[in-house]
């Protein structure tokens, strides 16, 4: 699926990419052909694909100026194409560079000449590869003022290993420099006093013997004689000053400027050690000593100078140029490639590491209370900074050029475009490659041969870019007076007559009726600003001749630029034609066509008939309107207004009818006895479309949780009535709905699944039948027994009482009625006498 995708993204995007360079074609045709471009210098200034035809055939039909895609010239056209040239091209060295071989090469190539065409754009790429043993200059400036009394011991402690060991650690290829810096000799800076300009240590330091005060002292050239370093620094002596910053600034300026001085190599990595303990004097702290002139950034080293110093080389403006800006300083070190590297103590750190964001290509490391760790900050220094590169482009780039640049880093695995030209961790063999892309975007007003400088403030190489502009033709030095090809009336220049003032036309053949009114203004249609010929054709002594594709009597007419449909203008030739004149394009449509609503010949009453021989349009249920039928009510529809949407154009249909009965009662048969019922039914549902459920939808009431169905029901335009039926020998009937369908604009047939549950009256019950009876018997018979207990109750109640009567009746004496007896009997204790 992802391939797939991939696929069709890449197949959009390069129709994309043709279409805009089909775009990018048709823009660069009219460029070319733009009828204003009267000369070879013009046509190839108008834009970087055009050519000249400076054939000598002469005539309207051909055309000077042309697109190199569509060149027709019987000789070979001018067009000057733009080149990239390595002028100066020196392969790059190996990475194990020799100390013994010449000069390391880094870049290449070295020197670019590039010839452009106004809009036209080159590429060219540049290399750098990093090499062994790159040679080295370092420069050790030091900073004497008192304080730095135990770094200069332990400086000359180290003495004859101390350059031996920044040849160990830093690069083999090396030559070292040395010098020291004080201050300005001038209040408030050192004192004037006599006795302290010979000793400045006397005051405080009675056993110390300190040397004059200065600015700077240049003591040793860049050599690779190890041995004059080493006693160089040997034979130094501290001094001193008053204030705590110091001006090492002054000195960092003369090492910059001073090139012969110092000894610097032009093929070498310059480096410049400071080492020191204080903040530093800049620009405008002079005015303290009333210096007001600002630092001029020149060489100004001069021996005998101070005359305390006699034989040494000092810095002899110290005290009537002001300290330089940090600005200056970094344009001083840019232009000499020289990079700093500021080992301070850790009260000054901050200080130095705010100044290295300003300079570029500075570092800066923290040097013990003792300076113990002087090699380790150098090689370490050494170490990052040439792992680093950073180019820079030149900022003196013709106007009329525009560059655009990006660089593959060798820890990279994409390119970085523009802004930023650095890499870092670039290691011995690592190349580095840089892509430009230039572009000419006009004629310069001017000739310049100074190049542009890609380089870098680390390197002493260079790439110079020069810029040559392609702005005339060839031809155009070669030029024929009173030719032949011009009726001797004219110059003959790039293939076209430049005509002497009594004459004109293509070949001088016409002559002018006057020197200010031309003949030539016959072929404007308008006024003197127009173009001749409106541009579409050549004028001839005041008579046009046109282009092909074009007519009139100034070439105003075309038979182009009409309206078109399908890519056909005005619906085709058999259709109609273009008449385009004064750009008021119009189509003269044939053989029955008529105007479209766009313009073109594309409407025809025939493709409004359903046969070619029908005597009414859209079967007379609508009108034609530009080869298609707009019907004329909501009855009908369709491409020819002949299918019936609404019940009101069908024949009736009455519900609940005999046909549709029939068909609903095939179908409730069918799926009773699990038939196919399209088989089934096929005779009693022809031309009828149903469809059965188990439910008939009530659509008409329906508000929410509505059957399925009710979506493809037009309950509008026919309300939907419930049919029933019995069946054939059943008591069960049969449930049908005749309904309108939205989807086939046609009747539709509902018929319900016969359920036996639903459609059947249900079966006769026994035991509704039998139970009653049972309980009517029951309730009898217990009404009976009540009836007759009640009746022998009474009856018996009647012959007790008549028992009674009898018995009242009966005499009886007291001892001849054997039932009566007294119930207790009477005793007497003949013993007892009392109560």
């Amino acid at each position: 699926m992802l391939l797939l995708y991939q696929v069709v993204l890449l197949l959009a995007l390069s129709s994309v990419a043709v279409s805009q360079l089909a775009g990018n074609i048709d823009s660069a045709i009219k460029l070319c052909e733009d009828s204003t471009i009267a000369t070879c210098d013009q046509c190839i200034k108008a834009h970087p694909d055009c050519a000249w035809c400076a054939a000598t055939q002469t005539g309207v039909s051909l055309k000077r100026c042309q697109h190199k895609s569509k060149l027709n010239c019987p000789t070979p056209a001018e067009m000057p194409s733009g080149s990239v040239n390595r002028t100066k091209n020196t392969p790059l060295s190996v990475p194990n560079l020799n100390q013994n071989q010449s000069a390391a090469v880094q870049l290449q190539p070295q020197e670019i000449r590039i010839k452009l065409r106004k809009g036209e754009s080159k590429k060219f790429n540049v290399t750098f590869r990093k090499v062994e043993d790159y040679p080295v200059d370092l420069y050790y400036l030091m900073d004497l003022s008192f304080s730095m009394h135990d770094d200069l011991q332990v400086l000359q402690g180290l003495g004859a290993t101390l350059a031996q060991d920044i040849k160990n650690n830093v690069t083999s290829n090396i030559k070292m420099g040395f010098g020291t810096f004080v201050d300005k000799v001038m209040m408030p800076f050192a004192s004037t006093v006599p006795q302290q300009l010979k000793n400045p240590c006397a005051k405080n330091q009675q056993n110390t013997q300190c040397a004059p005060p200065f600015g700077f002292k240049h003591q040793q050239n860049i050599s690779s004689e190890l041995e004059n370093f080493k006693n160089s620094v040997k034979n130094t002596t501290i001094s001193g000053n008053i204030d705590s910053p110091e001006g090492g600034f002054d000195a960092l300026m003369q090492i910059a400027v001073c090139s012969n001085e110092i000894g610097w190599r032009p093929q070498a990595t310059h480096l410049v050690v400071v080492t020191t303990d204080a903040s530093f004097h800049m620009a405008l702290d002079g005015k303290l000593a009333a210096i007001l002139e600002a630092n001029d950034m020149q060489c100004h080293l001069q021996k005998g100078y101070n005359e305390e110093l006699p034989n040494d080389i000092v810095y002899s403006k110290s005290r009537e140029l002001d300290y330089p800006s940090i600005g200056q300083l970094r344009s001083a070190f840019q232009a000499n490639k020289i990079q700093p590297i500021f080992a301070v103590t850790k009260e000054v750190r901050s200080l130095y590491d705010g100044l290295s964001q300003l300079i570029p290509n500075s570092f800066v490391g923290e040097l013990a209370a003792d300076s113990g760790n002087i090699i380790t900050i150098i090689k370490t220094a050494y170490n990052q900074l040439k792992e680093k590169l950073e180019m820079t482009l030149g900022d003196n780039k013709p106007p009329e050029i525009d560059i655009s640049y990006r660089v593959f880093c060798p820890n990279s695995s994409t390119w970085k475009d523009n802004g930023d030209l650095s890499c870092d961790q670039i290691k011995i063999g690592s190349e580095v490659f840089y892509e430009f892309t230039v572009t000419a975007t006009d004629c310069p007003t001017s000739s310049s041969n100074q190049p542009v400088i890609f380089t870098s403030n680390s390197l002493q190489e260079d790439v110079k870019i020069y810029f040559d502009f392609l702005c005339s033709c060839d031809c155009s030095q070669t030029r024929i007076p009173q030719s032949s090809n011009c009726s001797t009336n004219g110059t003959l220049v790039c293939g076209i007559c430049e005509c002497d003032p009594t004459h004109e036309g293509a070949t001088c053949q016409c002559l002018r009726d006057s020197v200010v009114q031309s003949v030539v203004d016959k072929c404007r249609k308008t006024n003197l600003n127009s173009d001749l010929c409106e541009g579409h054709g050549k004028c001839e002594c005041g008579n046009c001749l046109c282009n092909d594709g074009y007519f009139g009597t100034h070439c105003e007419c075309s038979n182009n630029g009409c309206p078109s449909s399908d890519n056909k203008v005005c619906g085709g030739p058999l259709q109609g034609t273009c008449y385009n004149c004064n750009n008021n394009p119009t189509c003269n449509c044939t053989n029955g066509w008529t105007e479209s609503k766009i313009g073109t010949c594309t409407c025809h009453e025939d493709l409004c008939k359903v046969n070619s021989t029908d005597t009414s349009l859209c079967s007379g249920n609508g009108i034609c309107e530009c080869s298609r039928c707009v019907c004329n009510s909501t009855l009908w529809a369709g491409q020819y207004c002949d299918k019936c949407i609404d019940p009101k154009c069908k024949p009736p249909q009455e519900p609940c009818n005999t046909k549709i009965s029939q068909c609903a009662a095939c179908l409730n048969n069918a799926q009773q006895l699990r038939l196919d019922a399209a088989q089934s039914c096929k005779r009693e549902c022809n031309g009828t479309n149903y469809y059965l459920d188990n439910t008939i939808p009530n659509c008409g009431q329906c508000t929410t949780d509505c059957h399925p169905k009710c979506s493809e029901i037009d309950t509008t335009k026919l309300p939907p009535t419930l049919c029933t039926q019995p069946q054939t020998d059943s008591p069960c009937t049969i449930k049908y709905q005749v309904v309108w369908s939205k989807s086939d604009n046609d009747y539709l047939l509902l018929v319900k699944h016969f359920n036996k549950d639903t459609d059947c009256p249900p079966p006769t019950n026994v035991l509704l039948i039998v139970l009653p009876i049972v309980i009517g018997i029951v309730v009898i018979g217990v009404i009976a027994l009540i009836a007759w207990k009640i009746y022998q109750t009474i009856r018996d109640k009647r012959e007790w009482v008549n028992f009674e009567n009898e018995m009242k009746k009966s005499k009886w004496t007291k001892g001849q009625n054997p039932i009566f007896e007294k119930p207790f009997t009477r005793f007497e204790n003949p013993t007892f006498h009392g109560n």
